[in-house]
């Protein structure tokens, strides 16, 4: 069977957003299984995705974008 396609991203991340990543990283990471930053983003897009289907965060994610926006002006 051929291995699946990756799609790559590259996106510019303030010095904070990078220590989030670190930090949470390092939470989900255990002794048996060290989870990378690449995996909590993929981690952080289900979950946006879960709730975006359910309705929940919209509101809630817009507000954060436009606060984020806001940050890099």
């Amino acid at each position: 069977m051929p291995k699946k396609e990756k799609k790559r991203l590259q996106v510019v991340i303030s010095d904070d957003q990078d220590a989030l990543l670190t930090r949470l990283a390092y939470e989900l990471s255990s002794p048996e299984q060290l989870v990378s930053k690449s995996e909590v983003v993929r981690l952080a897009i289900e979950k946006l995705a879960d709730g975006m289907e359910e309705g929940q965060q919209k509101a809630q994610l817009k507000e954060l974008l436009k606060r984020l926006e806001a940050e890099e002006e």
